[in-house]
């Protein structure tokens, strides 16, 4: 155990206290300097650390709160995933403070607590979010830089892409070789490994042939939506196990003696240099931090402190460290050192429902159901997940194949998806109502999501014109659907009938309301007060009722429908109201958070600009670590975690590709700009 510590963390750069002294009595001499000090271990934190090191010349230092488990068969066999009895420990579970549209419960959004962040913990799904809204990105802060045809490159570079084999093609798998990075056969490629599984449930082919949408020549093209594939999976095809941050973009590299990872670090705040006045720019001047055993220590930086926390962590060291609403930090306790107050606005998340401002809202028979949540059956199928946890002897002889030839149930990553337009939601002209309702009451909901800012209000105005622009020409998918050949729903493996299932995830992926997350004490180790305000705007609550009317309908169509044996969740004896009444009692959240640090001018409430700066402050940069929300089973964890914080607002995927690229960007804008004032 002594050894393995040592590895971690080289002698170079550990306090001798640390290796002799379990409980230092006082801090070390001089702190070290990094030129680089990147405050996070996740998705973005080792990528952009890897890339910085790339420079013999540079030296950086991660700082992780999480441990590294890298080694862990949860982690890395791909038919474990989500349901490791160890995940719950690899988690920040933050509770929401009681949410009105839900029926006043609390609810948990989950963040990674391990080295490698949410690529620790996910479902794997690899997919990237629609043309269009990586180009209004681009337009929203009048800058080319992040544009579909500016971050197609960054999304190539960071793949090494294993193209489907015939069986896997047989089995559903689908690209276009022009969209993903490199194979084995041109050069070295990317750092991520991406690929698909050895195994294929049959359930899941009749899923897609019942959703009744268009095949996706690839789902990562750009122009996923409306269309229904297999997706890709943060998988080395080679060996069938997961391929995480840590094993892209630290494993291979953890012998530069220029970089230095350590993790059961939390940082407390971020220290300023002195200035002549209160006025900005701030400076960083290094970290501080505390280690598991107690012992509070610094590290002076060079260069740049690089902010990669996830969307709840990041505004909260800012916060800690003085930055944001002046009044809010007063009331925690901290000194405010620069006055920025949508530090931790802006927040957007997928979930509940209140009646539309001044309008008598009736529900139209067709229209029940609920928030996210699934649509879940009992069926006969031979082979289901949960075949796994009914029978350990079959568990037991799969983990004996996958450790043979990496084959079989435990090799599977089953994820076949489809992203509903409008069109496939709405009967027509319904949507269209909903769309002019929702226009008359724009300027009311965004200036209630501003919290009292105007700037942000603009930011919010222009963000529900584009998005109701896009729903409205049919353009863009609010919703994902997702199947999962096994259970997926509310209820705990101990409180369900012992049976098999299918289960529809269905996913809102383009929520309207805005939430926050704030600091309520000085105190590094206090929880912030998060609320998401879930279906605060009722066209979310709306959208979402007829995805789940949609699930339901698809579990029940050819050919899906010769293993159907009748709906357990929400009920078929559930319809209209009452569906909706059951959503709010077990909506969750599927941990897709962002927009937190926003990158928007300023004057919309912008906390980051076109190059990831915070305003105000000459050296911090955010290159976001995601923690998603849509709606988790209270049985399994099953959710992408990765600081998304920095995404103006919600775009139609899963996010963690979109945060690898984002790193990979940041990684050039922090090298270019420092040669930039070094000549």
């Amino acid at each position: 155990m002594f050894l393995s510590f040592l590895f971690l963390f080289p002698l170079s750069v550990l306090p001798v206290s640390w290796i002799f002294n379990s409980q230092p009595q006082e801090v070390p001499g001089t702190p070290i300097t990094y030129d680089y000090i990147v405050i996070g271990g996740g998705t973005a934190g080792l990528t952009v650390a890897s890339r910085l090191t790339e420079d013999p010349n540079v030296t950086v230092v991660v700082l992780e709160a999480g441990s590294n488990v890298e080694n862990m068969p949860e982690v890395y066999i791909p038919g474990f995933a989500g349901s490791g009895m160890s995940f719950p420990d690899l988690r920040w579970d933050y509770e929401t403070v009681p949410q009105e549209h839900l029926g006043g419960r609390r609810t948990i959004v989950g963040a990674a607590k391990a080295l490698g962040g949410g690529t620790i913990v996910n479902s794997m799904i690899f997919t990237r979010g629609e043309k269009w809204q990586y180009d209004a990105w681009g337009s929203l802060n009048n800058d080319e830089n992040w544009s579909w045809s500016a971050l197609l490159p960054y999304f190539k570079k960071l793949e090494h892409f294993t193209p489907p084999t015939q069986a896997q093609i047989y089995g559903g798998a689908q690209i276009k070789e022009e969209f993903h990075g490199t194979s084995d056969s041109v050069g070295d490629g990317g750092r991520v490994e991406v690929g698909f599984p050895n195994y294929f449930y049959e359930q899941s082919q009749m899923w897609r042939t019942a959703t009744g949408f268009q095949p996706s020549p690839d789902l990562s093209n750009g122009s996923p939506q409306g269309t229904v594939g297999v997706s890709t999976n943060s998988l080395d095809a080679h060996n069938n196990t997961r391929s995480t941050s840590v094993s892209a973009y630290y494993t291979p590299f953890a012998s530069r003696s220029n970089l230095n990872v350590l993790t059961e670090v939390t940082v407390t705040k971020i220290l300023w240099g002195e200035r002549e006045s209160h006025d900005p720019p701030l400076r960083a001047s290094g970290v501080e931090f505390q280690y598991r055993n107690g012992y509070t220590g610094t590290f002076n930086v060079r260069r740049e402190v690089i902010l990669a926390g996830g969307t709840i962590g990041s505004p909260k060291i800012l916060e800690l460290s003085g930055v944001g609403n002046s009044t809010i930090l007063e009331a925690a306790g901290v000194d405010a050192v620069l006055e920025l107050p949508t530090v931790g606005e802006n927040l957007a998340g997928s979930i509940p429902f209140t009646s539309w401002h001044d309008m008598d809202l009736t529900w139209p028979v067709e229209m029940i159901d609920h928030v996210h949540s699934w649509a879940n059956a009992f069926t006969n199928a031979t082979l289901t997940r949960d075949s796994l946890r009914l029978d350990p002897k079959l568990l037991e002889e799969q983990r004996a194949l996958w450790e043979l030839n990496r084959t079989g149930l435990l090799s599977a990553s089953p994820r076949s998806l489809s992203l509903a337009l409008p069109s496939q939601l709405y009967a027509d002209g319904q949507f269209t109502n909903f769309i002019q309702q929702a226009r008359r009451d724009l300027l009311y909901y965004a200036n209630l999501f501003s919290n009292g800012n105007q700037h942000l209000a603009n930011g919010i105005e222009w963000q529900y014109n584009m998005m109701l622009n896009s729903w409205e020409q049919n353009e863009s998918a609010p919703v994902e659907l997702n199947f999962e050949p096994g259970y997926s729903g509310p209820t705990s493996a101990d409180d369900r009938p012992k049976r098999k299932y299918s289960s529809v995830n269905a996913v809102l992926l383009g929520p309207l309301s805005r939430g926050r997350t704030h600091i309520s004490s000085s105190d590094p180790f206090e929880a912030p007060v998060i609320d998401p305000q879930y279906y605060a705007h009722p066209l979310d609550l709306l959208t979402h009722v007829k995805s789940i009317e949609l699930a339901r309908k698809m579990l029940r169509t050819r050919p899906l429908d010769s293993i159907y044996e009748g709906e357990f969740e929400p009920g078929e004896e559930m319809v209209d109201a009452e569906v909706i009444t059951w959503a709010r009692e077990v909506a969750a959240s599927d941990n897709h958070a962002m927009g937190s640090l926003a990158m928007m001018p300023i004057h919309m409430g912008g906390v980051v600009d076109g190059r990831l700066r915070v305003y105000g402050i000459d050296n911090v940069r955010v290159v976001g670590q995601l923690i998603c929300v849509s709606l988790l089973s209270a049985s399994d964890v099953k959710a992408d975690h990765s600081d998304a914080s920095i995404i103006p607002f919600p775009i139609s995927s899963h996010i963690v590709s979109t945060v690898y690229a984002i790193a990979e960007k940041a990684s050039d804008f922090i090298i270019e700009d420092f040669r930039a004032t070094s000549e």
